[in-house]
C-alpha cells in the first residue's frame, strides 16, 4: 500500500518536502521559520498550510519518515547477528552514519511536537542486554546525545562511533 503523503516528483507537495527535509535535518523544529521555508521551497505558506496543516504536521511526516529509514537499517544490520542484541552496537554506528550521511542529525535529536511515539526508541526498547537490565535507556539517550552533538559540530562522526563503541564496551 502506498503511504498518502508520498509526492509526485515535481509536485510543490515533493519540492516543499524536499526543503523540509533539509531545514528540518540541519535546524530541528523551532530552528524553522515557515515563512522562510515557503521561500526557499519557492511556495506560499497557503501551499503549506494545504499540504500538511501545520509545521507540526509537516514536520511529524519528515521526522516519521526518516526514523523509519533508520529503524529499517536498524533492523537490517541486526539480523545478520544470531542474537539481536549483539547486533545493536554495529546497527546504532550505521543508522549514525546514514544520520550525518544525509544531515539528520538535529532532526533525529530534536524534541520536535512528540505528536506521535518515536519510532526508533519504540525500536530500541525492545532490545534489553546484560541479564534483562533496561540499558536501552541509556542506548537511546546517548545516541541522541552523540547526534545532537555533531549537529553542533561539538564532536565528529568518529568520535560518535568511538562513543558507541566505549558504550558496549563498559556494558559487557
Amino acid at each position: 500500500m502506498m503511504k498518502e503523503w508520498i509526492p509526485i516528483p515535481g509536485s510543490s507537495k515533493d519540492k516543499i518536502l524536499k526543503v523540509a527535509l533539509e531545514e528540518f535535518g540541519t535546524k530541528g523544529y523551532k530552528g524553522v521559520n515557515i515563512t522562510a521555508l515557503a521561500t526557499k521551497a519557492n511556495m506560499t505558506t497557503g501551499a503549506i498550510y494545504h499540504h500538511f496543516g501545520s509545521k507540526a504536521n509537516l514536520y511529524e511526516v519528515i521526522k516519521n519518515e526518516m526514523e523509519q529509514r533508520i529503524v529499517d537499517r536498524m533492523e537490517g544490520v541486526i539480523s545478520v547477528f544470531e542474537q539481536p542484541d549483539q547486533g545493536l552496537e554495529s546497527a546504532l554506528i550505521t543508522a549514525l552514519k546514514f544520520a550525518v550521511e544525509i544531515n539528520i542529525c538535529k532532526l533525529l535529536s530534536d524534541e520536535g511536537t512528540n505528536l506521535t511515539p518515536d519510532k526508533i526508541t519504540k525500536y530500541l526498547s525492545g532490545f534489553d542486554i546484560n541479564n534483562h537490565m533496561p540499558i536501552s535507556i541509556v542506548l537511546i539517550s546517548s545516541w541522541r546525545s552523540i547526534l545532537y552533538s555533531i549537529s553542533e559540530n561539538i564532536i565528529t562522526l568518529e568520535q560518535g562511533i568511538a562513543l558507541i563503541k566505549w558504550i558496549f564496551n563498559k556494558s559487557e
